[in-house]
């Protein structure tokens, strides 16, 4: 029997299949593009539609300041890895800030401001004008810049910036200027993109809240509180909340004398507003960082000890290249498997 001819898939059949993919990583989909001709020429409105798509489960690896035609992304779930020329970019931008699936660039001219995805190739330009109606909000995006923590894009393309001083800005596709909205929430956690949602524990009376970046957002922002604070009595502990495998866990750090004493994890479920210890990570590992936490699935990577937590005890350095020595450069194991 010959091998079928996918180059004559109906031409409808492309792009819903390109949608399916889209929605899911944005790595499947490039490889689909880059099948045929046809294929490619298929999903031209989709990849319009996407192109500010935040790909999942994918962390940067490499240095992208020491060796830009080359920067490295791995994939915590699938252990599948990615190359990306930034060069051809650097004559008209220089790099201002990286994050694990996007690259904040400056042009060198204008002082502008653009996000560069990888996965997608594409350039998204940043408007500069801030809409807000409190009297001290800032009136343009370099007001702020320099106090950039995240990027995050919703299932709905609305790109949304997360600063240091308790504020976000977004703007949805076809938008002009950025919509301001300031929070107060004095964390103990780092903030977790999950679902269209912001999660974060926070320090006072609240707990952990959710800010829901779905659809429509309003233009004053909506905090849910999702566990009290006196349903949390580790909340004196410094915590992170990472996505294992599509569960929210939520890991609780206590230290004595400078040193840490115990790790204890928890599983979240957001719907019915409950935790549960849970100290069993099944095949994977969790690793905490202060400017990233991911976790790992285990299976046929035997560097990583399965069912632990690694945290990172130094500055990040990228190292040689592998995700071998960049797990090795930055992070320790401080609790084995159970």
């Amino acid at each position: 029997m010959r091998n079928p001819d996918w180059t004559t898939l109906q031409t409808d059949l492309v792009p819903r299949i390109g949608g399916l993919l889209i929605s899911d990583d944005a790595s499947d989909f490039v490889r689909l593009r880059a099948v045929c001709h046809p294929w490619r020429s298929s999903t031209v409105a989709t990849k319009k539609s996407a192109d500010c798509f935040c790909p999942r489960n994918w962390i940067m690896i490499s240095d992208p300041n020491s060796s830009p035609s080359d920067v490295c992304f791995f994939n915590t779930s699938t252990h599948k890895s990615f190359s990306f020329d930034l060069s051809p970019h650097l004559g008209t931008y220089s790099l201002f800030r990286s994050f694990d699936f996007l690259f904040l660039l400056k042009h060198k001219t204008t002082k502008g401001f653009a996000l560069l995805n990888p996965f997608m190739r594409s350039l998204i330009p940043l408007h500069s004008k801030i809409e807000s109606n409190c009297a001290n909000a800032p009136k343009r995006l370099e007001d702020l810049i320099l106090d950039l923590s995240g990027v995050f894009v919703t299932s709905s393309f609305t790109i949304v910036l997360q600063f240091e001083v308790d504020c976000l800005v977004w703007t949805k596709p076809g938008d002009q200027s950025w919509v301001y909205a300031e929070f107060a929430l004095w964390s103990y956690s780092n903030v977790l993109f999950y679902k269209d949602r912001l999660l974060v524990v926070t320090s006072g009376d609240k707990g952990l809240v959710q800010i829901n970046l779905a659809n429509e957002i309003p233009n004053q922002l909506q905090v849910e509180v999702v566990i009290p604070s006196n349903e949390l009595t580790f909340l004196q502990k410094e915590c992170f909340l990472v996505d294992c495998d599509g569960e929210i866990i939520l890991v609780t750090l206590s230290r004595k004398d400078y040193c840490w004493e115990s790790f204890e994890t928890y599983k979240l479920d957001l719907n019915e507003k409950t935790f549960v210890r849970s100290p069993n990570l099944g095949n994977h590992s969790i690793f905490l960082g202060p400017n990233r936490t991911f976790s790992i699935s285990c299976e046929d990577l035997p560097q990583v000890t399965t069912n632990s937590i690694y945290f990172q005890w130094r500055r990040q350095n990228f190292g040689k290249r592998g995700i071998k020595s960049y797990l090795h450069s930055n992070f320790k194991i401080v609790r084995g498997a159970n």
